[in-house]
């Protein structure tokens, strides 16, 4: 029941905002399930959301900007899944919730952030996402910011960052795979959030109809406001 009712709430959140679903769940997986159990699962039932969300917003996908962050994110996967048993992950996750806060709150107090424009910006993003991602799922924060800072529409924000997601999902279960990471405990667990995961789809997909350009952006940075906050405390 908890990890269903986990997996509906991330589930409800990634269909409104286009990312987010590991960020809630992950922590709270983690305390249910340990995180050699959480990840991995987690990997399966991130895979399926972030699929129904990329063909929903297909169209408004950009090639460019997405393959400057495919590439070094499909690089960083790796290097994350080994990281996984030798990592300790209060560390790494409390240190991205110190700069999620710094991110959100510079943000919604009316400073602009440089637009971000050098394509290096996209290597970093997308390479310390793919860190995140093989190690914690929670590769969404550096491309989610680097998206922020570059000025996306909801509709290109939430369609390049799904397809990203998809992308690097691929990659993230190869990595598993290869690994021996998906035990039957994990597959026991990823099943049960399945259906929880449908539902929460679909109340993600009427939500979202009622968030103009301005409230999106608000809700993306408070949003990160409230993960940051999270990751520090759990």
């Amino acid at each position: 029941m908890l990890i269903a009712l986990v997996v509906f709430v991330a589930a409800a959140v990634q269909g409104v905002l286009g990312f987010g679903g590991a960020l809630v769940a992950m922590p709270l997986l983690v305390t249910l399930v340990g995180v050699q159990t959480a990840t991995p699962a987690f990997a399966l039932i991130g895979t399926l959301a972030t699929l129904l969300n990329a063909i929903r917003w297909r169209a408004h996908v950009t090639l460019g900007d997405l393959v400057q962050l495919v590439v070094p994110a499909a690089l960083g996967i790796p290097i994350g899944v080994l990281f996984l048993a030798r990592v300790d992950a209060n560390v790494v996750t409390r240190t991205l919730g110190a700069i999620l806060i710094l991110y959100a709150l510079y943000n919604l107090l009316g400073r602009a952030v440089p637009p971000l424009r050098h394509r290096l910006w996209a290597v970093i993003a997308g390479f310390s996402s793919g860190i995140l991602s093989g190690a914690f799922n929670t590769g969404g924060p550096p491309v989610i910011v680097f998206a922020d800072a570059r000025g996306w529409t909801a509709e290109r924000f939430r369609g390049n960052l799904q397809t990203y997601f998809v992308l690097t999902s691929v990659f993230l279960l190869i990595s598993h795979a290869l690994t021996g990471h998906f035990t039957p405990v994990v597959w026991r667990t990823a099943l049960i959030g399945v259906p929880a995961l449908l539902v929460g789809q679909l109340l993600g997909v009427r939500l979202c109809r009622y968030l103009n350009p301005d409230a999106f952006r608000r809700l993306v940075l408070v949003f990160l406001l409230l993960l940051g906050g999270q990751l520090l405390i759990f």
